[in-house]
């Protein structure tokens, strides 16, 4: 997805992101404990989207400072936050930022979403202080939980039917190779999940167009769509109680001093 469509996709979805399930927020505050940033860190929270990082760093008395592509999102996380630093519409590619500010640089997946993450890792390097912090998420699978091996597997039987160049945004990432390529080092990585309670199929379903998927979804035509949203909640039926279990890796490494 180029980085025009990715702008407009999440502009659009900046009403509802992170909205209808906490999803976002409970990784950020897994992702935010791991760092454990002390009082007076300046935080550059990248792709910051409704905010997630950047209402859980403050209370670690930290500085943050937070850029998204998509001005939706940026105006409503200025307007939900205001004890915020600076939040501004930015090109992660290129950050309009001065050299060695940040004393850590986050980013809640967000990566694999980038047209070159090599590029943008070199650019977040720049801003961060010698010693300085590169972190970020990624999607991830979880342990114990087969009732939900269903999901992906009807967004890998229906890909087939997505034109090219559409659906979700995200790309295969080497998240090591990255960090060691982009001079980074000291990496470190800690796999993560969370289990969600959902309160019915309306509200999944609801859920799964709030963030990125909703590209994949638009994309599929109208009867596969209808077809794919059935199967869905076909199976939820069957659960009682609905819980989502979704996961995360988190990597991080160190700007060479």
């Amino acid at each position: 997805m180029t980085a025009t469509r990715a702008t407009a996709l999440f502009d659009q979805l900046a009403s509802v992101y992170d909205e209808v399930l906490p999803f976002f927020t409970g990784f950020t505050r897994q992702h935010m404990a791991w760092l454990a940033p002390g009082p007076g860190t300046r935080v550059l929270d990248l792709g910051a989207g409704r905010g997630a990082l950047t209402g859980a760093a403050p209370a670690r008395g930290c500085r943050v400072t937070a850029v998204d592509c998509a001005p939706g999102m940026v105006e409503r996380l200025a307007a939900q936050y205001p004890q915020v630093h600076e939040a501004r519409v930015m090109d992660v590619h290129q950050l309009d930022l001065p050299d060695d500010s940040f004393d850590l640089v986050c980013a809640g997946f967000v990566v694999h979403l980038l047209d070159d993450p090599a590029a943008a890792a070199r650019e977040f390097r720049r801003v961060l202080a010698p010693g300085g912090v590169f972190s970020f998420s990624v999607p991830g699978d979880v342990e114990d939980a087969p009732e939900w091996e269903f999901y992906g597997a009807l967004f890998r039987e229906f890909q087939p039917l997505i034109p090219e160049g559409q659906g979700r945004p995200s790309r295969p990432l080497d998240a090591e190779r990255l960090l060691s390529s982009t001079g980074f080092t000291g990496i470190g990585e800690t796999a993560i999940e969370q289990r969600l309670p959902v309160p019915d199929a309306d509200t999944f379903w609801d859920w799964g167009l709030s963030h990125g998927s909703r590209a994949y979804f638009d994309a599929l035509p109208a009867d596969a769509r209808t077809e794919f949203e059935a199967r869905v909640r076909a199976t939820l039926s069957a659960m009682d109680p609905i819980v989502f279990a979704a996961g995360a890796h988190l990597w991080r490494g160190t700007s060479a001093a």
